[in-house]
This record gives structure tokens, C-alpha cells and sequence, in this order.
């Protein structure tokens, strides 16, 4: 293991990776990446892998764009293939204030340059024929939305880091993270240490732990998210050997789910009213693939709703449940950017919706450490916007 290196990057998820990745692409070759179990092995490993590009920020929206490109490319560029499944999103609007949202935010995409379409009831049932369009009064549709392997995904880009002079050490804990007096970091592990210029924290459900190290309060909690996958649906298998293409990722925003097909079946993704936060103290240091037991009851409004839009979801059996943490910060949007009170400390931090953003943000923090600037308005993630009311118990009041 290296002694010295001009970055490291703490935390072997798709984020971090992703920040190693660019750092190294941008042409800063001396990175180390450090992770305390497997890469993937927090949040990232039992990921659904979505790419909403849906997003009222500007800010995100691009992290969001950059990052839908940039995955075909890197599978290109690395030969390795991240199981990317461009079969488009189609978002419901069953009442007109969620008509008028769509609206709105078409006018943000249209900045963003962020091709959507607007779809009427008859349109959305000739995309998915298995759903039942009673009450839908429309909808939109990202044509190059889709879904991805997160752990593919995740082992290309540390494939393309790795060709460009990138190290990363796994089974590597961090033990503390001190500055010395010129500003530079030493990153002490339980396999040395390690004296660079730059650290970054990518560290996801251990956020907390981590800025506790430096005196930060990073504001961010993770909280349980459970989706559902189920057995095989004939009607799906079929659609298969006839050859038919999937059906769209179908998102029903006033009842709060997501539904795609998975293996010949169905993969359900509610979001749950007061799901509760989880790792408030930090997850333990045991932890590795982490889940919690399954909670079906809690998610029984999403599953009628489900069965309501799309019947078929009623006549398949639940092959798993999973239940893992998300990292959640106050307003949704993730923390990517310079810390506050701290020179050469990044954080890249509170991604809800990480394997869509990964891209993006590492991206943009390889801008902003090579260059000293983004090359987009990245307000809308400074980790800066947030004050000291951000506290623990302001967190649990926003995210559950």
C-alpha cells in the first residue's frame, strides 16, 4: 500500500469509485481509493439500479444527464458490461396539479437538456399494455431513461480508474483522519498510513461516523427502503419468447411507486410515508451486505395501488424482499462539493439516488479539485447550503 498519494478517496461504493474513476480520467493519476470491506458492499450492492433523470433541481438534473451518457460510454471504453437497459420511464399523472408538475418541470429539462415527452392515456396503454389507465390523465416520458446492474456498473469504473494509474485497497478500515498544519491530510488505517493533499468522503451510511472524525455534522441519515421482487408472470414470459420489447419503468408518483420487470417478473419499489431511519449511530463495524427483515404490512397502500394500475402484480408470488438503507439528506439532494471549515476535505455525500448521480457527481468533483471550478451550477448540492439547525433530530423529522 502506498505512503503518500495526492488523493483518497474513502469508500468503495458506486460514488466513490466513480470520484476515483474521474480524478484519475481528469489526469490526477496519483489516487488511492480506500474501502473497509468489498466494493459495493454498503448500499450500492442491493441497489434496484434505476436512472430517473426526473429532477426539479438544475443542479441535479445535469449530474443525472452526465451520468446516463457517460455509462454507455464507460461500457465502450472498458469492455465490460454494466447491464444498462434503456426501456425508457413513463411517470403517471392522475390528477392536474400532478399534470401541472410535469409541466413545470419540462420547463427545467428542457435547460437541462433533458429530452421528455408527454404522453396521453392511450399512449401510455399501447407502452404497457398490462396497465389499467382508469383515472390516468396523462403522463411523461424520458425515452433514454432505464435501469442498471449498480455492481456491474461499479466494477467497470473501477476497471477504467485502475487503467489510468488508480489504486484501490479494499479490506481497509480508516481509523481516523488528521491534518497536519500545511493542510494535508494523513488517512490512518489498520494497514498504515497513508499522508495525501486531498481526501474525500464517499462513505455513504457511515457519513456520521466519518465527519465525526474531523468535527463535521454531516447532514445526512440513511433510512429503510424496501422493494419487492417477484416470481415470473405469464403474461411477461410471453411477451418475451414473442419477441416484444420490456415495458418502461412505470412510475405512479401520487401513489408512490416504482414497478419494472425483472427476470420475467416484477420488481416493486415504494416509497414509504414515515419509513424509518436506520445506522442513526452509524452502522457497526461489522457490517457488510447488509438488510432488515422485510416489512410487507408497512407496504400494503403501495402494493393496492400497484394491483389497482397494474392487476397482473396480484398474480405473482414474492420471491424476496429487500430491505436496505438509503443515505437521505434534508431537501433530497445529495452533498457533493468542498467541506465547510476544512481546506482539501470533498464530500460526496447523501445520494438517495446514487447509482443515477454517481457519474455526475464524481464527475464534477474532479472539475471543481483539478480545475478549482465546476463547469456546472452545482448550488444546488454545495454542502455549504445547509446550516447548523441540520441536526440529528431535524434529519429524523425531515426523513421519516
Amino acid at each position: 500500500m502506498k505512503t503518500s498519494a495526492k488523493v483518497v478517496v474513502v469508500g468503495g461504493g458506486v460514488v466513490g469509485v466513480s470520484t476515483l474513476y474521474h480524478l484519475a480520467k481528469k489526469g490526477w493519476t496519483d489516487v488511492v481509493l480506500v474501502e473497509r470491506k468489498e466494493l459495493t458492499s454498503g448500499s450500492t450492492w442491493h441497489a434496484a439500479g434505476l436512472l430517473p433523470l426526473f429532477n426539479m433541481s438544475y443542479s441535479v438534473g445535469k449530474l443525472h444527464q452526465y451520468s446516463v451518457d457517460f455509462y454507455h460510454e464507460l461500457e465502450k471504453e472498458t469492455g465490460q458490461d454494466v447491464g444498462f437497459s434503456v426501456v425508457s420511464n413513463i411517470r403517471l399523472a392522475s390528477n392536474q396539479d400532478r399534470m401541472d408538475e410535469y409541466k413545470y418541470y419540462s420547463g427545467i429539462a428542457q435547460t437541462v437538456g433533458v429530452d421528455v415527452n408527454f404522453l396521453t392515456p392511450e399512449q401510455v396503454k399501447e407502452a404497457w399494455p398490462m396497465a389499467n389507465i382508469e383515472g390516468v390523465i396523462g403522463a411523461i416520458q424520458h425515452p433514454d431513461d432505464g435501469y442498471i446492474q449498480a455492481a456491474d456498473l461499479t466494477q467497470a469504473l473501477a476497471k477504467g480508474a485502475r487503467t489510468r494509474g488508480a489504486e484501490i485497497y479494499r479490506n481497509t478500515v480508516v481509523l481516523d483522519l488528521e491534518q497536519q498544519s500545511d493542510d494535508s491530510w494523513v488517512v490512518k488505517t489498520d494497514k498504515g498510513d497513508i499522508h495525501c493533499e486531498h481526501v474525500v468522503c464517499c462513505t455513504g451510511n457511515f457519513a456520521r461516523k466519518t465527519g465525526e472524525m474531523v468535527g463535521l455534522d454531516i447532514p445526512v441519515i440513511p433510512v429503510e427502503h424496501q422493494y419487492i421482487v417477484t416470481d415470473p408472470h405469464p403474461d411477461i414470459l410471453a411477451r418475451k419468447a414473442a419477441g416484444l420489447p420490456e415495458q418502461a419503468v412505470l412510475r405512479e408518483s401520487d401513489a408512490g411507486y416504482y414497478l419494472r420487470e425483472e427476470a420475467g417478473g416484477f420488481i416493486l419499489g415504494p416509497y414509504e410515508e414515515n419509513a424509518p431511519c436506520c445506522y442513526v449511530d452509524g452502522p457497526s463495524d461489522q457490517s457488510e451486505y447488509e438488510l432488515f427483515n422485510g416489512d410487507l404490512d408497512r407496504l400494503m397502500p403501495h402494493i393496492e395501488a400497484c394491483i389497482n394500475r397494474v392487476p397482473a402484480f396480484a398474480e405473482v408470488g414474492v420471491k424476496t424482499v429487500y430491505n436496505g438503507a438509503i443515505a437521505y439528506t434534508p431537501d433530497g439532494n445529495p452533498i457533493v462539493g468542498p467541506a465547510w471549515g476544512l481546506k482539501n476535505f470533498w464530500l460526496n455525500e447523501g445520494h438517495s439516488f446514487g447509482i443515477t448521480a454517481a457519474g455526475g457527481a464524481g464527475w464534477q468533483l474532479a472539475e471543481w479539485m483539478v480545475d478549482g471550478e465546476p463547469t456546472v451550477d452545482m448550488m444546488g448540492v454545495d454542502p455549504r447550503r445547509f446550516g447548523p439547525y441540520a441536526t440529528r433530530g431535524y434529519l429524523r423529522s425531515k426523513n421519516e
